[in-house]
């Protein structure tokens, strides 16, 4: 097995099935998604993922409630998004949420203060990240689950019953925040996988 886990060509290994030989399922998932997506179209994984239309269909749907139909605030969002991409190398992931973070709200500091790559680990988030958060109670749970979570693949009791408190009380946000994150690491895997880059400008 190879040691490299990312690699440093910038060319795709694959972007999906060309238009000229799409079969009519393709074609009617390209539509729905470059109708859904005006601005980023089939960026990011959607060009790998029409090689299935079985798969891109369902990708498509769960992708927008994981990002659109949440409980959870853009910048907490964003917040989640920024953490996987890190804890699953995934350098365009990261990039272009790095984009979407800061509309939302987030500092360059606190987008830059995120432990990437081989330092990503809890103890990083909580030493690098935390304190820039500025005491915010909910930003700071989410964070320590998010990171928990992607460390261990799990959290303990502990962490589990405090981002619940601190999130409203309600376990649904807790079903959210594992979606987003399982969401968004299927994402980076599609990515890193067929090295797709992020677009320019990014």
């Amino acid at each position: 097995m190879s040691s490299n886990t990312t690699t440093t060509t910038t060319t795709p290994r694959y972007n999906g099935p060309p238009e000229s030989e799409m079969t009519p399922a393709q074609r009617s998932i390209r539509s729905a998604i470059l109708s859904s997506r005006p601005r980023t179209g089939l960026s990011g994984p959607f060009g790998p993922w029409l090689a299935v239309p079985s798969i891109a269909a369902p990708a498509q749907e769960l992708g927008r409630a994981c990002r659109y139909g949440t409980s959870l605030s853009f910048k907490e969002s964003e917040l989640v998004i920024l953490l996987t991409g890190a804890r699953t190398k995934s350098h365009a992931e990261f990039e272009i949420h790095r984009g979407e973070a800061i509309k939302s709200g987030w500092s360059e500091e606190v987008v830059e203060s995120i432990p990437r790559d081989e330092a990503f680990s809890w103890e990083a988030v909580r030493d690098g990240l935390v304190p820039l958060l500025e005491g915010d109670e909910k930003m700071v749970a989410l964070a320590l689950f998010t990171a928990e979570l992607l460390e261990t693949s799990t959290v303990g009791e502990e962490s589990y019953e405090r981002t619940k408190e601190v999130m409203g009380g309600k376990d649904s946000v807790l079903v959210e925040i594992v979606s987003i994150v399982g969401y968004y690491t299927y994402v980076a895997y599609t990515l890193n996988v067929f090295n797709i880059q992020a677009p320019a400008g990014k």
